[in-house]
């Protein structure tokens, strides 16, 4: 057990056509919330599913994970309000309002952040390269974009979804605006590093290529007497 506080809601589906029974959301420390989370049914059982994306190979990945032992925590109490939760008449089912008076107090400087960029090579759209965060070894947000815009330039976004109606939610994100703030300055400072790396990168492989070239135009007997003993048998 950790001493992590969890506000978890659950809404159950009351005519599921399929696995899913329920969806789920929940607040780690005031820190950071997880969005569509879902309850699965399976011959085995209930279980609890992180949401999730699909790469371009169809394979599915978590977006959101919770660490140091949270997520076995964060199941056990979904599925306890989920339990909770179906015991109830469906017109008896609800929350009030989140008391975030907390998400205030927390101080920045004091959360620690393990940010990590990812360039796209040839980016096509306005998507430049995605990030994921460590947040205070509590959760880990994948997924997170840095989007260049012509109207707004670089920016950063947290992992979405789409509803039903076409409007586009935060999956997995920071409570705190400020800690907002900080985690989109740290991804874009290491967007820029990353980017000043790639370009070095290329410049190097640039080099090594033209060396290559010049190599091959130099006489073999001359390479082969420069070759390290034993790489020329």
């Amino acid at each position: 057990m950790t001493d992590k506080k969890l506000d978890v809601r659950v809404y159950p589906i009351d005519d599921p056509k399929g696995d899913t029974k329920a969806f789920a959301s929940v607040s780690i420390d005031d820190v950071a919330a997880i969005r569509g989370i879902r309850v699965v049914g399976s011959k085995k059982g209930l279980f609890v599913s992180m949401p999730q994306s699909q790469d371009s190979k169809g394979i599915f990945h978590d977006i959101a994970v919770p660490l140091s032992g949270l997520r076995k925590e964060i199941s056990r109490a979904v599925l306890g309000e989920y339990k909770a939760q179906t015991s109830l008449a469906p017109e008896q089912r609800g929350y009030g309002a989140s008391d975030m008076s907390a998400v205030g107090d927390i101080k920045v400087d004091e959360i620690m952040l393990d940010i990590r960029v990812f360039t796209l090579e040839d980016p096509e759209g306005s998507t430049k390269a995605f990030a994921s965060v460590n947040i205070d070894n509590l959760v880990a947000i994948r997924g997170i974009r840095v989007v260049d815009s012509e109207e707004k330039g670089l920016f950063v976004t947290m992992p979405q979804s789409q509803d039903a109606k076409g409007l586009f939610h935060d999956v997995a994100f920071p409570l705190s605006g400020d800690l907002r703030k900080e985690i989109s300055k740290g991804v874009l400072e290491n967007f820029e590093i990353a980017k000043s790396f790639d370009r070095k990168q290329s410049l190097g492989e640039r080099l090594t290529e033209g060396a290559e070239k010049a190599a091959g135009h130099v006489a073999p007997e001359k390479v082969a007497a420069k070759a390290p003993p034993g790489l020329g048998d």
